[in-house]
């Protein structure tokens, strides 16, 4: 009752904190009784005001739902009513913001096809050399406002690199004279001299009269040199997206309120979107149906029948998806190794392999792992508390290599195969491809401990709500509950972070 995951430490019960948590147990009388529990509870929540600017809210969605007792528990229908009108908020909010329709899907497939045009008059680059869309306009978790980002497909066996150009800079800046001289606008090539070069410029959409009445004529756009591992993430993540919608619909909240909550900006020592939507996959799946409308992680003791909410693309048998109904999920042992050489690391390979379905196979993935049967609302606040009470980030990695067979990958393992710090709680993201790289890495000093606070913030409001409160006090301000719809709960999760100094903390 003492210990705090967030505060990490233990609260000491009495007036006075000058001495260790233990010593005012040692004087308790015995033997201990429910009071003795109160205090305990009461000197954990003080001690995390004092911290963390809040009391956070961590009773289970199971007691939220099912506050009886007994055999033939109830749900409580106040808190049903709260998920359902969260559910229907989230599906709002993702067809009226997020949603990407055919048109813009038919803009930028025109932009990337005139760049290719661009690419092959410019005769720095070898004949055949394509253009590839990648990142969040191309793997469904994206919006229509999202920038398009590209590269270039070097032809195999050919090169655009030499000793004289080591990196293609010298080529990209003479395709960038060819964008401004063919209308492109705004060319910028700041960030040539980056790793992977890259070209920033503004292509025109369309004609005028084809343009919605709030949509800007021109589209922000980028495009680097060949970069082969971007666009296998973008497959990757792209098939995830197709077998089941709700991981977009919870992707477009969640980073909707990474962003106002000024925690998705790696600038500034914060996680990218991609940390976040790497965060859901490992929670889809590594999570799987518990009954009564709940999840769980898979445990020990399922393992054996467990069936993800997601497929693990990386590890599942490819066999199992046409197996005859009723068989037991299966994973490989080791996933098939299809070597693909690291387009930077010159010695370096990393195994490209990921089940790929076609057509028919995706339809059958779709029925394998439905999604109408899932709350959004009970499956966001559960995301929200995995990372804010559960996951434990001494010991793990947040990884798509957590399979139902093996379990959660250890943080002690990337400190030995890949030099990762293994010193103290911390996030670590393992790259679905580059397993050696930490996407989290960007994250310094108490950047961690802001960020699962925030989750804990999160879930705390959405289990304030549902659990009947009639009032909480947030940010000074008393906020009323009682009559709080779903869109003004997701607005009131999302709620902007006002200065850099609110940023520092979460909410007080």
């Amino acid at each position: 009752e003492l210990w705090c995951p967030l505060c990490e430490e233990f609260a000491v019960p009495g007036e006075s904190t000058d001495q260790m948590w233990y010593e005012p147990i040692n004087k308790m009388h015995q033997p201990i009784t429910a009071e003795h529990f109160r205090i305990c509870t009461e000197a954990r929540s003080k001690m995390q005001i004092r911290i963390l600017g809040f009391d956070p809210n961590t009773a289970s969605l199971e007691n939220i739902l099912y506050p009886s007792r007994g055999r033939n528990r109830q749900m409580n229908p106040a808190a049903v009513n709260v998920f359902n009108h969260l559910s229907t908020a989230m599906g709002l909010l993702y067809q009226e913001v997020y949603f990407t329709n055919d048109r813009i899907i038919q803009q930028r497939e025109s932009i990337r096809a005139r760049t290719e045009q661009l690419v092959n008059r410019c005769d720095c680059f070898p004949p055949g050399t394509k253009v590839a869309i990648f990142g969040s306009s191309a793997n469904g978790y994206g919006s229509p406002k999202s920038d398009l980002d590209m590269c270039l497909q070097i032809p195999t066996g050919t090169s655009v690199i030499s000793e004289d150009d080591p990196t293609g800079a010298k080529a990209m800046a003479i395709l960038a004279k060819v964008f401004e001289e063919n209308g492109m606008k705004d060319v910028d090539t700041v960030r040539l001299t980056a790793r992977i070069p890259v070209i920033k410029f503004n292509c025109a959409r369309g004609n005028e009269n084809e343009l919605a009445s709030d949509e800007e004529p021109f589209m922000e756009c980028d495009l680097s040199m060949h970069n082969p591992l971007a666009v296998l993430n973008t497959s990757l993540l792209r098939t995830y997206a197709e077998i089941n919608p709700v991981s977009r619909v919870l992707a477009s909240v969640i980073k909707r309120w990474a962003k106002a909550r000024d925690i998705n900006n790696p600038a500034r020592h914060t996680l990218s979107s991609y940390g976040y939507i790497l965060m859901l996959l490992h929670f889809l799946t590594y999570h799987q149906r518990s009954g009564n409308g709940l999840v769980s992680p898979v445990g020990k003791s399922t393992r054996n029948h467990a069936i993800p909410l997601l497929p693990n693309l990386q590890w599942m048998d490819e066999r199992w998806p046409q197996s005859p109904a009723g068989t037991p999920y299966m994973e490989y042992k080791e996933p098939p190794k299809v070597p693909m050489q690291h387009p930077l690391e010159e010695n370096a390979h990393v195994n490209s392999y990921f089940y790929r379905p076609n057509a028919a196979m995706l339809s059958n993935l779709q029925r394998l792992f439905p999604g109408q049967d899932l709350s959004l609302a009970i499956l966001l606040a559960s995301f929200f508390r995995y990372y804010a009470f559960e996951f434990d980030y001494k010991r793990h990695v947040v990884s798509l290599n957590s399979t139902v067979a093996h379990g959660v990958v250890e943080r002690e393992v990337k400190a030995e195969l890949d030099g990762w710090r293994n010193y103290s709680a911390a996030l670590t993201i393992e790259d679905p491809f580059e397993t050696f790289y930490d996407v989290a890495h960007v994250l310094r000093g108490g950047y961690y401990h802001r960020i699962r606070r925030e989750f804990a913030v999160a879930y705390s409001k959405i289990a304030d709500v549902a659990s009947g409160k009639t009032t909480s006090t947030w940010n000074n301000r008393v906020v009323d509950l009682s009559q709080m719809s779903g869109m003004a709960l997701i607005n009131w999760i999302c709620e902007p972070v006002v200065d850099r100094e609110d940023a520092s903390t979460p909410d007080k």
